[in-house]
């Protein structure tokens, strides 16, 4: 009599012999694990200071910081804390959030754990909006950082900004095979990824967008305080006014 397949752990995909649906015995300890540490950081939610902080943030933060123009009700770490006070009670790793947002980032972030989907963040704005800054501060070692222009001098461009045009290409469909490649199962902590495109969130589905809001001067300013070449300021006013129409648009 023919025996049925093995299923797949819904986790991290592996066949084993449960056919119940469950994750596979690894994941479900894994799984375990993070239930049991998670309680260990309860205490950090029944201190004062989480109260003053949460309540700082929600004050200075009254919209949504994923841009989905929501009112905050819920204060978000940037980077898990895991009880480390450091972390749990630093201004700068934490942000105010809708629960709705805050509770699909923090699925995202669970199945990331579980080997399923990897977190993303996409950081999107204007040429010069400090983009790739905020992904290099922001990101932990070993997280993905997708950024053209790193992108590029990897490959060998001589110009950390101003790539030769034969270069350009390969850093496009590299950039490409890497979002592709977060569609698919991985155990990274997270991926940030810069863009310039007014439609961040079809980048990767899911994706948590962070818009970086400055004004056409700033971005100018910062391009010459850089010595960008001088292209970059043409690129600067071509974002802005497709800004412009689609805000008029709107």
């Amino acid at each position: 009599m023919p025996t049925k397949p093995a299923s797949r752990c819904p986790s991290c995909r592996t066949r084993f012999t449960d056919r119940t649906g469950r994750p596979c015995p690894d994941c479900r300890r894994s799984q375990d694990r993070g239930i049991k540490r998670r309680s260990e950081w309860r205490w950090v939610y029944r201190d004062p200071r989480w109260a003053a902080l949460r309540d700082q943030v929600l004050s200075e933060e009254p919209l949504c910081a994923c841009g989905c123009g929501g009112i905050s009700t819920v204060v978000d770490h940037i980077r898990d804390h895991h009880g480390d006070p450091e972390l749990a009670f630093d201004r700068a790793n934490v942000r105010g959030m809708t629960k709705p947002c805050h509770d699909a980032k923090t699925a995202t972030d669970h199945r990331a754990a579980t080997g399923t989907l990897t977190p993303v963040t996409v950081i999107a704005g204007p040429p010069c909006a400090g983009k790739t800054t905020y992904a290099r501060t922001h990101a932990r070692p070993g997280e993905l950082v997708v950024d053209f222009d790193l992108l590029a001098a990897a490959l060998g461009s001589p110009d950390s900004h101003d790539h030769p045009e034969a270069l350009k290409p390969f850093a496009v469909e590299a950039r490409e095979a890497v979002l592709a490649r977060l569609r698919r199962p991985s155990h990274l902590g997270r991926a940030w990824i810069t863009t310039t495109s007014h439609n961040p969130e079809t980048l990767v589905a899911g994706a948590e967008v962070i818009r970086l809001d400055v004004t056409a001067d700033t971005a100018h300013a910062r391009a010459r305080a850089a010595d960008r070449p001088a292209a970059w300021h043409g690129l600067i006013d071509e974002w802005f006014a497709v800004q412009r129409a689609r805000d008029h648009d709107s």
